[in-house]
């Protein structure tokens, strides 16, 4: 038997026939043995599938790629070789009546294209909610957040944060009844001369009698979410007293808006709060540079910032302040000798604290560094007029090195994602 072309070129060494020592009599079939093995490795390929083409001779290799054609009548065949690593392959062959044969086929490997594969999270809030049955808008704490220190009550946040509500008002006056609803729910009203279609208020859960009051007085720093159910869905889930649609408030843990004494939060603690979360940036904050850059800055700008104020101002032998320009000019010598070394400050420390992720703000290390630097002028200028030498080591002490430190606190605290 003698290989001819190939068809497809991952059959690499496609078949040899090798006549066997001992010739076999006359017959009209012969049976062919063989072997499939890897091209690259010489290994035997098990689970090929063998079969000529346009009869019922058929064969698979067993675990050494070894396999038996039997039966194969004289003449010229197609062979396929199928193999779900190796692909489909055709060869033809010539079997001639009266001689023994065996072949060897050599396979090379197939890359397999498959289809692809999307994967979607889903958090568990997303499958309670998709569970539910009905749609909803959430109006979340980011949202809630953004209305604290405004003069917005709970109805006008939702009004402007929920599509199709309107809002009905008498004044502006804390405690005044509020007019809270859908747009839709005057088409289904069953009272015409009703003065407001209030949709039902659940406080974690717990109806409220006159939401009318609540949207009001209720505190926003109190609220943890909000979700919105319009009136054509709250019944399918709320019964009867829906019809107006449902309003679901979560209210905040007990001390959320708290401090540790129990008192309020401050505009400086909430501040505070807002401080940068460092689990998005895992290389954490260089303090090293940051410190450094912050320290090498203000340094520089303190040397700047006093050759700037002595152009104006001055202290003489009797330890009195002179000063030698104009008064803007007295003022501007001033803001420069403190604005100088504050903005140096900020920026060697933004510089030198910049991360592959983050970055630190410029503003707040630079409000950071004035809180140290004014100060620091004041106290060292505390030996004018026969003051006390230990003020104006502190202060000294403040200018050198305090603002550096408080730049590099407020750095890794006010931060931007890059």
């Amino acid at each position: 038997m003698t290989p001819s072309h190939l068809l497809r070129p991952a059959l690499v060494a496609a078949v040899l026939a090798a006549v066997l020592a001992q010739p076999a009599g006359a017959q009209e079939t012969v049976d062919l043995p063989g072997v499939v093995v890897d091209v690259a490795t010489g290994n035997g390929i098990a689970d090929v599938i063998l079969r000529l083409v346009g009869t019922d001779v058929s064969a698979a290799s067993d675990g050494e790629g070894r396999f038996v054609l039997r039966g194969v009548p004289g003449g010229e065949w197609m062979l396929r070789v199928d193999h779900v690593a190796y692909g489909s392959h055709e060869h033809r062959i010539v079997v001639e009546p009266g001689q023994a044969l065996a072949m060897e086929i050599r396979l090379a490997p197939e890359a397999i294209q498959l289809e692809a594969l999307v994967v979607e999270a889903v958090t568990t809030r997303t499958r309670t909610e998709r569970a539910q049955g009905f749609s909803l808008h959430v109006v979340d704490r980011r949202q809630i957040e953004s209305a604290l220190g405004t003069s917005k009550h709970l109805g006008d946040l939702i009004r402007q944060t929920v599509p199709g509500i309107r809002l009905r008002q008498t004044n502006n006056l804390a405690g005044t009844d509020v007019c809270l609803e859908f747009r839709a729910a005057a088409t289904i009203s069953l009272l015409q001369t009703r003065p407001c279609n209030h949709p039902m208020v659940l406080v974690d859960g717990v109806p409220v009698t006159n939401p009318n009051l609540l949207y009001g007085t209720i505190g926003l720093s109190n609220i943890e979410r909000i979700q919105v159910v319009p009136p054509g869905e709250a019944g399918v889930r709320y019964g009867t007293g829906s019809l107006y649609g449902v309003l679901l408030i979560d209210t905040r843990p007990p001390g959320a808006d708290r401090t540790a004494g129990g008192q309020p939060l401050t505009p400086m603690d909430l501040q505070r709060r807002s401080a940068f979360d460092w689990g998005q940036d895992p290389q954490g904050h260089p303090l090293l540079r940051t410190s450094a850059g912050a320290f090498l800055g203000n340094a520089a700008g303190l040397a700047a910032g006093v050759a700037i104020g002595r152009r104006c101002v001055s202290v003489d032998a009797r330890d009195q302040i002179v000063t030698r320009c104009s008064t803007v000019g007295d003022v501007a010598a001033v803001l420069g000798a403190m604005l100088v070394p504050a903005t140096a400050a900020a920026l060697g420390a933004h510089w030198g604290g910049t991360t592959a992720a983050s970055r630190g703000r410029f503003v707040p290390a630079l409000l950071g560094a004035g809180m140290m630097i004014f100060p620091g002028y004041a106290f060292s200028m505390a030996t004018v007029g026969g003051g006390s030498d230990v003020a104006n080591s502190v202060g000294a002490a403040m200018l050198v090195l305090g603002t550096p430190l408080l730049v590099t606190l407020a750095d890794r605290m006010f931060r931007d994602l890059r």
